[in-house]
């Protein structure tokens, strides 16, 4: 599914803009990474595309249609959203993730439902975990469930803030291998802010890097270059070729 951003403005208040006049679209099948300093408006813009926040003005289009007219449960069958820190209701590691499925649920869990979760816990390493409770496991192990959760809805969109932020190294690779692996494999759309410059580069196709609430540059792999990061980070840095990824090399 294509997704498009048209002109989209965006304040908490009538004086302070955090988005301005943000564009852009990505194809099926393209895994986007969205960067810049804390504060640029990065998360902002993706709740503005999930409508979990009205925008000022500006659309949001699926495959030419634009979400201002979709009801919130068809929004939710086509877009996944997993935010910063997730917080949980006691129950099973299993239910939690059924409940990606509620925009599809009409009557009662089908054994289709079933199916797709049981799918996803094992997609994400969690088959094991399936009858703990969530809130029993460690914060890094909660981030894959609610990835998970997501999976559950099979939307064709997905938007990921930070999705490896309490993850270790390891797992961070899993999962953004995974997120990439079914991306390409369903063609799907991802959107992912993350802060990890090297992350980024091993995994995105095209790079939407913000600064002042705004798109400073989108591009592939060649827009992260150490002229563009001291103008949106202010750091000195080499970008370098190791094996087949390029990498961010603080001076």
């Amino acid at each position: 599914m294509k997704l498009e951003v048209k002109n989209l403005y965006f304040s908490y208040r009538s004086d302070i803009e955090v988005i301005k006049d943000v564009s852009f679209s990505v194809d099926a099948g393209d895994c986007i990474a969205v960067l810049g300093i804390n504060g640029v408006g990065k998360t902002t813009m993706i709740k503005c595309i999930n409508r979990i926040i009205k925008p000022n003005s500006g659309e949001i289009f699926l495959d030419g249609k634009s979400t201002l007219y979709m009801n919130g449960n068809e929004v939710a069958r086509n877009i996944g959203y997993v935010p910063q820190g997730c917080e949980f209701v006691d129950g099973s590691v299993f239910d939690t993730v059924l409940l990606g499925r509620k925009p599809f649920i009409k009557w009662d869990v089908t054994s289709e439902d079933l199916e797709i979760v049981q799918n996803v816990l094992y997609t994400m390493n969690l088959e094991t975990f399936a009858d703990r409770n969530v809130n029993a496991l460690s914060g890094g192990e909660r981030q894959k469930v609610s990835i998970a959760r997501a999976l559950a809805q099979q939307a064709s969109v997905l938007l990921f803030d930070e999705p490896t932020s309490n993850l270790d190294i390891k797992n961070q690779l899993e999962v953004l291998d995974i997120i990439k692996r079914i991306v390409k494999s369903q063609k799907l759309t991802a959107i992912v802010v993350i802060h990890d410059l090297n992350l980024a580069l091993r995994f995105a196709d095209k790079f939407l890097i913000m600064k002042n609430g705004t798109v400073y540059n989108y591009g592939d792999e060649s827009v992260i270059n150490s002229k563009t990061i001291y103008e949106v980070y202010g750091i000195n840095v080499d970008v370098i070729k190791h094996g087949e990824f390029r990498v961010v090399i603080p001076k």
